[in-house]
């Protein structure tokens, strides 16, 4: 049964079924999920754009997912979409140190740091216009 759920569970991730992943997920009594289906949740949320709660639910598996590249993008993922650009880059640098050839955690990496530099000078010239 549990085989099932997890292959369900991908299945809808690569149909982009995520709202349908987070349902099923939703319907285990909290104390039950573990960090498997923590996992599959924040991914789930994360594509929903739904990234406080994603956070919430990678922060379960905190303890597992420090050696995990995979696990730090996704963490960083979800700070990047919340404009919180250092926490972003502080966790693409990690999953960059754990997988240097990860394409995507470049991009990412690359971006939170543009984005991280040129924000200063954004809040400067909103200031000067004052």
């Amino acid at each position: 049964m549990r085989e099932e759920l997890i292959a369900q569970l991908n299945k809808w991730h690569e149909e982009d079924k995520y709202q349908e992943i987070v349902d099923r997920i939703k319907e285990t009594p909290t104390i039950l999920i573990d960090d498997e289906l923590a996992t599959h949740l924040g991914r789930a949320l994360n594509n929903l754009g739904r990234y406080k709660s994603a956070l919430k639910w990678f922060m379960k598996t905190a303890d597992k997912g420090k050696k995990d590249p995979l696990w730090h993008f996704r963490v960083g993922y979800a700070h990047y979409y919340l404009d919180e650009l250092q926490d972003a880059i502080r966790e693409f640098e990690i999953a960059h140190k754990l997988d240097p050839e990860d394409e995507d955690t470049i991009q990412f990496l690359e971006w939170s740091r543009k984005e991280a530099a040129e924000a200063p000078a954004d809040k400067e010239s909103d200031e000067e216009e004052e």
